[in-house]
């Protein structure tokens, strides 16, 4: 066996879940959560990789800039094999495959009813078999290209980065994560080697599976695949944080794009470097709780604005944290944005003065702990929270018993720390003229 220590076992009796993981000689963080009685198997290979990820030293060595996109193009490239695409032999084992690039990771995946160990080796072996040639890279270049313009014209899409463009003056979270069609052009095989060599050694890497398995043969299977290659000590890799005023760089942005209806969001950027663990799970779901109170469709704010006709059901919002900033985005399809943005500033004064009241708290305290019983009982959800939450250093199970645990007034604090009228951000998509 090649485990470097005892199992850690990852449980908690509100969700009823649990979770073994082993580190392994590799390096390489394995896990498994016993699902009985279900039929299918969800698996994913995840490198803490992301789009964000854009500087980054070996050894105390030069620093390397990414053009923006390449983490997004290393997942393109990764499933093209010699003599063919990963996909297909995904296909011929009756598993469904996929693979998405985020701000902070990179994740491979599969689910299927038959065939797990054949799809898990197949998985283990792709991830850790790159095939960059200069011919192969420059056709990629046309079929992202391809799918970078698809995105610029879909207004969801485009009301929200423009958001993060407005918020951030420098942090690369404001960027497409395929990046664009110029940046991608400086793009070589040489330099996705190297991202490769540097991020997706085993010591970066989680492989999770959830099903109902045997947590033992899963645990051997993954010992004899992670062996099969070795791709030496782990790099002394350091990733370079890029700072970021407090105040926002823009507090509009406006686009003109086919669409029947206008697309608000608006919103608060935070800057807390050094912020990771538990504390980062506690912002988010105590921001959650505001934004929620304030925001949400149970409130007095929106039922104003819906009896004004300003709103409809597609009004929401939330927030999202990623490492060293975080940001909430409130909005959804509006007649009128203006008018919209002009409530809200004349609303928020009163609202920072009276507060949140308990009754509000925990209503929607018990509101969100009934999404998330709900969203563990979907294997791609745990799979995706449990790396998430280990590349930054949290334990996933702890979200339930972390939300019951939040204070009033900790709500109180966050509501005037991140509800502030003057940093107030907003992009709008309104109907091409002409």
């Amino acid at each position: 066996m090649s485990w470097s220590e005892d199992s850690t076992i990852l449980e908690n009796s509100t969700l009823q879940e649990r979770v073994v993981e082993r580190v392994h000689s590799s390096g390489a963080r394995v896990a498994f959560c016993h699902k009985p009685g279900y039929l299918r198997t969800y698996a994913c290979f995840a490198t803490n990789f992301g789009s964000v990820d854009d500087r980054f030293r070996i050894g105390g060595g030069d620093e390397i800039v990414l053009p923006d996109g390449v983490a997004h193009f290393l997942e393109h490239k990764m499933f093209e094999g010699i003599e063919e695409d990963a996909f297909q032999e995904f296909s011929r084992l009756g598993a469904s495959a996929n693979a998405f690039t985020g701000f902070n990771g990179t994740s491979y995946l599969f689910s299927c009813t038959d065939h797990f160990y054949e799809c898990l080796s197949h998985l283990v072996r792709f991830v850790q078999s790159p095939h960059f040639t200069e011919e192969n890279v420059e056709k990629e270049k046309g079929i992202i290209g391809q799918e970078i313009r698809m995105y610029e014209d879909m207004p969801g899409w485009r009301v929200y980065f423009n958001l993060l463009e407005g918020m951030y003056a420098h942090h690369p979270v404001s960027k497409d994560i395929a990046g664009t069609v110029e940046t991608i052009s400086g793009i070589d095989a040489p330099l996705l080697q190297r991202c490769w060599e540097s991020f997706y050694h085993p010591s970066n890497m989680i492989l999770f599976a959830v099903g109902d398995q045997s947590e033992e043969e899963f645990f051997d299977h993954a010992d004899r695949l992670l062996q099969e290659k070795d791709l030496g000590p782990a790099p002394a890799l350091e990733k370079i944080a890029t700072v970021e005023e407090v105040a926002p760089a823009q507090t509009q942005v406006r686009q003109e794009m086919q669409v029947g209806r206008s697309k608000l969001l608006f919103g608060w950027k935070d800057i807390h470097p050094g912020l990771s663990g538990q504390d980062m799970v506690r912002k988010e779901l105590v921001s959650d709780l505001v934004l929620e109170c304030v925001f949400g469709q149970s409130g007095a704010l929106f039922e104003k604005l819906q009896e004004a006709n300003l709103v409809d059901d597609s009004f929401g919002g939330g927030y999202m944290i990623y490492g060293d900033v975080g940001h909430s985005a409130i909005g959804g399809d509006v007649v009128d944005p203006e008018k919209v943005l002009e409530v809200i500033r004349a609303e928020l004064p009163q609202i920072l003065s009276s507060g949140i009241s308990e009754a509000d708290i925990d209503r929607q305290r018990k509101a969100a702990t009934g999404q998330l019983l709900k969203s563990f009982n979907s294997l791609e959800n745990i799979a995706g929270s449990y790396c998430s939450s280990r590349f930054m250093g949290a334990d996933p199970f702890e979200v339930v018993d972390l939300l019951n645990k939040i204070q009033p007034s900790e709500v109180a604090d966050r509501l005037h720390d991140h509800v502030r009228p003057e940093n107030l951000v907003s992009s709008i998509i309104s109907p091409a003229q002409g």
